[in-house]
């Protein structure tokens, strides 16, 4: 039994192909391409998607402050009786109130979601452009 294990070992013999590496090599460089022109891609059209979004929403966000009537209670704060140097802690509960919270935090999510994918972007261009030298 050993004897014909041997020999079919021997027969079996691990020829090195010459090409494997560069093959190898190929394969590993052309699925890092496709790696990084995916995620340029994803973060270029967040970006692109997040600014075009941001411009309805900063219009909504200021027709939103208009309507609260923050404005009016902000100038209290520059008049000449200010109720704001009387009572601070009621007045600025009353401005907190008069804020539209949904419109700012759906404004500044976008804003982060347009700085976030800016940051990757240049990342990836920038690592593209360092593996294009090579």
């Amino acid at each position: 039994m050993e004897k014909e294990l041997q020999e079919v070992f021997q027969k079996a013999k691990y020829e090195i192909d010459s090409d494997l590496p560069l093959n190898i090599w190929q394969k590993m460089v052309k699925r890092n391409k496709r790696i990084n022109r995916t995620r340029l891609w994803v973060f270029s059209s967040m970006g692109i998607l997040s600014f075009g979004g941001a411009l309805p929403v900063f219009k909504i966000l200021l027709n939103d402050v208009a309507q609260s009537g923050f404005y009016e209670y902000l100038s209290l704060v520059f008049s000449s009786n200010s109720p704001a140097l009387s009572y601070p802690k009621e007045f600025f509960f009353l401005i907190a109130e008069s804020l539209p919270t949904t419109s700012i935090v759906l404004s500044l999510s976008l804003i982060f979601i347009l700085f976030l994918s800016l940051k990757y972007l240049t990342r990836e261009i920038i690592k593209n452009q360092l593996l294009l030298s090579y």
